[in-house]
């Protein structure tokens, strides 16, 4: 039985990753043709068609107490303790409905410590201090060490998101502070990079803009570097169906920056709902031994 094991929803992961850090998942259901399925079963080519065609689009829902009640069970089964990251309050209920969940689990499962945190981020932004607990979390500590820990990673973790529209993330009514850039989209094509960590409190906040891919890679790349200050980084790179724009985000960065480790790979059904295909999602963090 493990001591600790750490969870995240669906929408915050990257599916090759969950099991090389050996991170529990809980999956977000999708809505298509009025049809729930979860994130992990959903056809990606007809999901990216669908996106493509911006017609008879699929969404999300939020994860409920019950389902989040269950998850928390079925781990307590090999877990002494669970850590559950949930996505951005401020982009959905369901750290809400975790909390709540928490609270029924402990009369259901209470010899099993549970412990919920709002990483005011997403994507990537979830995925990376996942990570950074399931590492520290294998150092055989207890379940207050590994949050004590992770709260004090989210105040640095940086979220960037470039996408070639804000369609998809104004459709979803997450546009936040962007929505200006959503109405000038309309009328002047450009490409966006924008924000959502704890710096922004949880919310989108537009950061650049330009009417290239290439020119946002290279802005992705400097506020990067201005970000970073110097200091040796841990990061994670996410994309939909567009790895040459994360390999060549990569090379950018570490052509330019030290990275302790700097991952890459692609994300499921839900990231690409809110945010189209073609979308690069960076996050990092100043590296900890």
């Amino acid at each position: 039985m493990s001591d600790v094991v750490i969870s995240v929803d669906s929408v915050s992961i990257i599916p090759e990753r969950v099991k090389e850090f050996g991170i529990a998942v809980i999956p977000e259901p999708i809505i298509i043709d009025g049809r729930t399925c979860l994130d992990t079963e959903v056809d990606m080519d007809e999901l990216y068609a669908r996106l493509d065609d911006k017609q008879n689009l699929p969404h999300t829902s939020a994860i409920n107490v019950d389902e989040y009640l269950q998850h928390f069970i079925k781990l307590a089964k090999k877990a002494e303790a669970i850590l559950h990251l949930c996505m951005s309050s401020a982009y959905s209920p369901q750290y809400t409905h975790a909390l709540q969940a928490k609270e029924l689990a402990e009369a259901k499962i209470p010899e099993v410590e549970i412990e919920v945190i709002d990483s005011l981020s997403v994507g990537a932004g979830v995925l990376l201090p996942a990570i950074e607990a399931s590492r520290v979390a294998s150092r055989d500590i207890n379940l207050d060490e590994v949050s004590k820990y992770v709260t004090s990673i989210l105040p640095l973790v940086t979220e960037f998101t470039a996408q070639d529209t804000l369609f998809y993330v104004d459709k979803g009514g997450r546009a936040h502070e962007a929505r200006p850039w959503v109405e000038a989209e309309v009328a002047s094509s450009f490409k966006s990079i924008i924000e959502s960590d704890a710096s922004t409190g949880g919310r989108v906040k537009p950061v650049a803009r330009a009417k290239t891919m290439t020119q946002i890679l290279e802005r992705f790349a400097e506020t990067t570097k201005e970000r970073a200050a110097g200091k040796k980084l841990n990061g994670v790179i996410a994309h939909a169906r567009s790895p040459e724009r994360a390999e060549r985000l990569k090379e950018m960065l570490l052509s330019e920056l030290t990275f302790g480790w700097l991952h890459i790979a692609e994300v499921p059904a839900a990231p690409a709902i809110h945010r189209g295909r073609g979308f690069i999602d960076l996050a990092f963090c100043e590296a900890r031994d």
